[in-house]
């Protein structure tokens, strides 16, 4: 069996030194001569895979995959991909979102908090235990992020639209009339801090974002005089040798089926 990995970042780098300790594995990267590659029977793709156009971006540059390499993959290779992508559900191939996993996305809420945590710490100017920390969202990453924060005796409030009773929480009209804490980790995906409230803020506090997509604006934020911290892709940053392991597993699993 032959698995080709684009080497996206170092992430998957790491995916790929751990599936050819058993599996005939290549890398596909910024040099890779498209014209002359061989069709895997597994292609792993990064988080977010190709463009509409089939264009993946390597470590920054943007590699064009010509047509013919995609429609080469016929029904008996194997596709994996981070997220669902639309050029890849386009083609109908066989895929795999590797990030659907629950095991996984609970394991990379795990490396996630990590990562938080070394940003809080590394941009905070007292013990993380004199701040008040404000999580906004609590799905699967909020609720790892507000754990070890609890565990870490931090201050912390969960900032949710229904509270249900959780302790600590308050929902997020209650936060906007009250005011913020000293650092705030945003990790809902819809826009919930807008230009208005962040002039409401003194003194300003730290925002910490990792929720996908523009939600807070930066130049709002920097016009308020907050210091806005957008924090994509945390696991890949901080973390990435289990990152890509913990991928590398969940392939091994489903290569088992």
């Amino acid at each position: 069996m032959k698995i080709a990995v684009v080497n996206s970042d170092q992430r998957m780098q790491a995916v790929y030194f751990n599936l050819c300790k058993t599996y005939d594995t290549y890398l596909i990267n910024e040099f890779t001569n498209m014209d002359k590659l061989t069709i895997p029977d597994v292609l792993v793709l990064p988080m977010f895979g190709p463009d509409d156009k089939g264009i993946m971006t390597i470590k920054g540059q943007q590699l064009a995959i010509p047509m013919s390499f995609w429609a080469s993959l016929g029904d008996h290779t194997k596709v994996f991909c981070g997220l669902p992508n639309a050029f890849i559900k386009e083609l109908a191939y066989d895929c795999d979102f590797y990030m659907e996993h629950a095991r996984l996305i609970e394991q990379n809420a795990v490396l996630t908090a990590e990562g938080t945590l070394c940003l809080l710490i590394d941009h905070t100017a007292k013990s993380i235990k004199d701040c008040q920390v404000d999580v906004i969202g609590y799905g699967t990453c909020g609720k790892e992020i507000v754990k070890w924060l609890k565990a870490l005796e931090v201050p912390t409030r969960i900032v949710r639209r229904v509270c249900q009773g959780e302790p600590d929480s308050i929902s997020i009209d209650e936060w906007k009339a009250e005011g913020c804490g000293d650092v705030i980790i945003n990790t809902a995906p819809a826009k919930i801090i807008d230009r208005r409230l962040m002039e409401s803020w003194n003194p300003s506090p730290l925002i910490i974002d990792i929720a996908s997509g523009a939600l807070i604006d930066e130049k709002d934020a920097m016009l308020c005089g907050i210091q806005l911290i957008k924090a994509k892709a945390l696991p890949a940053i901080y973390a990435w040798k289990s990152a890509g392991n913990i991928i590398a597993e969940t392939i091994r699993e489903e290569l088992k089926s």
